[in-house]
């Protein structure tokens, strides 16, 4: 039976490939997070993102919440983005802009303190992102090799979690992996680069599965599959997240917070159904609109 290789995608402009439709208010810091969340309430396909920094971090610390904030407002998910700063914050909202820019990325940048306060910085968001939702792009039928897959918490999924990515690259697809070591490492947050087909994304420190989905999504996985146990049901805003259950109790416990039980369908039989969330159809945490979003820190914020 021929394998399928292809999935239906939005194709960007800047050549990348995007899973979702999704227009992003992005906050450089903490104190834009009201506004951020307002311009999302009132445009279809919005989503906002929320996070606790952005200001008093230095160093190495300040340079990874900024590739953070650089690879989600660049993500091939994300048809467009604006960015809210509050205009003293230790990651201007313009350097954010710029490094998305970089990327061959539609975005814009709007102020707080120079639009003349959070409500007019919510309604310059919702304006801009009103007029970009318009004439929303057409999915395409692209090959899988255009499709990065981020691989979170697996330990639990036993051999056969690593047979579905061995499955999944077979097909021509790519993979970063949330591991300590591997071939090619990459750093938290840092892209995959053109021509290596496996990558391990170095894990933050503590592991916390919300920290690895960020980074993995950073990295410009359009997809992500994990564990779920009861320490991990959560997705991505702006990617979507595949839970998948490796012990009999999840069955009955977390059924409405996952995909399915690892043994319910064989590695091949995943790789379809990952290919049908790259086309469109919703996983069990999309549907719950269970998003979570954590930025690893390296040193504390002053």
């Amino acid at each position: 039976m021929e394998q399928r290789t292809e999935f239906l995608g939005f194709v960007r402009a800047n050549g990348q490939v995007g899973v979702r439709e999704h227009l992003l208010a992005l906050p450089s810091v903490v104190c834009a997070t009201k506004a951020v969340r307002q311009a999302a309430t009132f445009i279809p396909n919005a989503v906002s993102i929320e996070h606790p920094i952005g200001c008093a971090q230095i160093g190495k610390d300040r340079d990874q919440t900024l590739r953070i904030l650089v690879g989600i407002g660049s993500h091939p998910n994300v048809r467009d983005t604006v960015v809210i700063g509050l205009g003293c914050e230790g990651i201007p909202a313009k350097e954010v802009y710029h490094g998305i820019s970089q990327h061959q990325h539609t975005a814009h940048v709007v102020t707080i303190q120079t639009v003349g306060g959070t409500q007019q910085a919510a309604q310059s968001a919702i304006a801009y992102l009103a007029h970009e939702k318009s004439g929303p792009e057409v999915r395409q039928s692209v090959s899988v090799d255009q499709l990065i897959l981020g691989v979170g918490t697996i330990d639990g999924l036993g051999s056969q979690g690593h047979q579905l990515m061995e499955a999944f690259m077979s097909r021509g697809g790519r993979v970063i992996e949330a591991k300590p070591e591997g071939p090619y490492i990459l750093h938290y947050g840092s892209h995959i680069p053109a021509g290596i087909q496996y990558a391990a994304m170095a894990a933050p420190i503590g592991n916390s599965d919300s920290t690895l989905v960020t980074g993995l999504a950073a990295a410009g996985a359009q997809i992500i599959i994990a564990q779920a146990d009861m320490h991990h049901m959560g997705g991505n805003p702006v990617v979507p997240v595949i839970r998948i259950g490796y012990q009999p109790k999840w069955r009955q416990a977390l059924m409405d917070d996952m995909d399915g039980m690892i043994e319910d369908r064989n590695p091949d039989a995943w790789v379809d159904w990952i290919l049908e969330v790259a086309s469109g159809v919703p996983t069990m945490v999309e549907t719950m609109h269970a998003e979570t979003f954590a930025i690893e820190r390296i040193g504390p914020t002053l």
